[in-house]
């Protein structure tokens, strides 16, 4: 009682929090796409299959690490190898580093502070978002917050060199989850590097994060250097320059004046708050902040800012721009915390927030969870399967989203003990389960790797079969 007395503040914010990420959370989850792969990944780790890559990035043929899916392996299990684990997990995680951030801001300041600074950074769109949506995209989010909370509210000069590489690998693990959070690199490598009293320290900081890149380096290793030379032999990277490796995907301007106006535009959105009206208020923040702390995040806001610019002038998915807005309404936070009326301060935005509150992240999610399960299970009924068949999948979509491995069919199959081969295999199966919105289509001129490397001419049988309205289902067997 004498704790929940002290701590009532942070325990009414993770209950507001988490009933707010959580809200009608499965019914508005889509599964599809990265989610769809997500599962099925944690899945097959679930049943013993350990893999030392991530998802793949955007970026050539470099794959992400894994931390990802092994921290999710456990909810997984608990949530009875469903969907449901993960996603209200993720959820977890977002308010459990709202309330770590509230609580520190609490020590420094007064709880009261702590407790708006928590409510304010609960509302906006993009923490939202992320914490409603697992995955290496949105998922690092929390994790880049926790790790920013202690490069503030923590005095870097009295901790030894274990927990400087530490810390320097939890940054290396962020990134290496998600590689586009190169877009705040910089401006973090600085950021630490003023904050040491110790400058020699700031290499082991480098040490732990090259550290947390082992797991890709043991890869390419075992794998002849697979990856890199994917990317820059072969030439992969391209696919990035040239903005062909996202469904439809917004191509940047090339323009760095141009780019910046355009990045703020997408920005904005997310904050609830015009970006140069923010910078604004940080920039005249410099003529009350006296403290080098402050002045450093606001520098480092700046310098992220332009990094960002730099950086994305090829091709742009939304979760790119959240390394950049945790740091921003990080800094901001802090600079308001520092403020004169900090409380009216904090009260405002709160009240701008719920006045645009995103309504549409909790409407019903599309190609949902129930929907593929029972396609799923209505094509096992048909007995095209044996446990021990060599088959693999295929899924085209109406939109032609470029997705067609299938994952999120692939994870049902898996769960109920039929594995599919690899992605990579569609040339070493007998049989082609494909799952196609288009009933219409043409499988025998059908142009894509998959169907070339299973090569329709050896077909000897097509079955088919439409579970839903929106469905077909056929079975090629070679």
């Amino acid at each position: 009682m004498r704790l929940i007395k002290k701590y009532w503040l942070l325990l009414t914010l993770f209950i507001i929090s988490f009933i707010l990420f959580s809200w009608k959370l499965a019914h508005s989850t889509s599964f599809q796409g990265d989610l769809g792969r997500d599962l099925y990944e944690i899945a097959k780790i679930s049943f013993g299959n350990i893999t030392l890559l991530g998802p793949k990035g955007s970026f050539g043929g470099i794959y992400t690490t894994p931390y990802y899916f092994y921290m999710f392996v456990p909810a997984f299990l608990a949530g009875d190898r469903g969907l449901n684990g993960i996603i209200y997990f993720n959820t977890l995680i977002f308010s459990l580093a709202l309330v770590y951030f509230a609580f520190l801001a609490g020590k420094k300041f007064d709880n009261l502070k702590g407790f708006l600074a928590g409510l304010t950074l609960m509302l906006f769109p993009f923490f939202i978002f992320s914490a409603r949506n697992p995955g290496n995209g949105f998922t690092p989010v929390a994790l880049f917050l926790v790790f920013l909370s202690i490069l503030y509210f923590y005095d870097l000069g009295h901790l030894n060199w274990l927990k400087i590489s530490i810390l320097g690998f939890s940054f290396g693990l962020i990134l290496s989850m998600l590689f586009v959070y190169a877009t705040v690199a910089l401006p973090i490598l600085l950021l630490v590097f003023l904050l040491l009293k110790d400058k020699k320290l700031f290499l082991f900081f480098l040490g732990g994060m090259a550290a947390a890149f082992s797991p890709l380096v043991l890869f390419e290793l075992k794998n002849n250097f697979v990856m890199l030379k994917n990317t820059f032999v072969d030439r992969s990277y391209l696919s990035f320059i040239n903005n062909t490796n996202l469904p439809n995907g917004v191509k940047l301007n090339k323009n760095i004046f141009v780019n910046a106006l355009d990045l703020s535009r997408k920005i904005s959105p997310f904050i609830n708050i015009n970006l140069t009206l923010m910078f604004g208020f940080l920039a005249l923040s410099f003529s009350w902040i006296k403290k080098n702390k402050e002045r450093y995040f606001i520098f480092s806001t700046f310098l992220g800012f332009a990094s960002l610019v730099l950086m994305l002038r090829f091709q742009y998915s939304s979760h790119y721009l959240t390394p950049f807005i945790t740091l921003l309404v990080f800094t901001l936070l802090i600079v308001i915390l520092n403020a004169r009326f900090s409380k009216t301060l904090l009260i405002l935005v709160i009240s701008t927030s719920v006045f645009f509150f995103p309504k549409s992240y909790y409407f019903q999610g599309t190609r949902n969870f129930q929907t593929i399960k029972n396609r799923v299970e209505k094509t096992l009924t048909k007995n095209w399967l044996r446990k021990n068949d060599s088959f693999n999948v295929l899924l085209i979509r109406e939109d032609d989203a470029p997705t067609p491995a299938g994952f999120e069919y692939r994870y049902f199959f898996i769960k109920n003990q039929y594995e599919p081969k690899s992605e990579f295999l569609y040339g070493e199966s007998k049989k082609l389960i494909v799952f196609t919105e288009k009933k219409d289509v043409d499988l025998s001129k059908l142009n894509s790797w998959e169907m070339s490397q299973f090569d329709f001419k050896k077909v000897k049988k097509i079955s088919h079969f439409y579970p839903d309205p929106e469905m077909a289902v056929y079975l090629l067997e070679r």
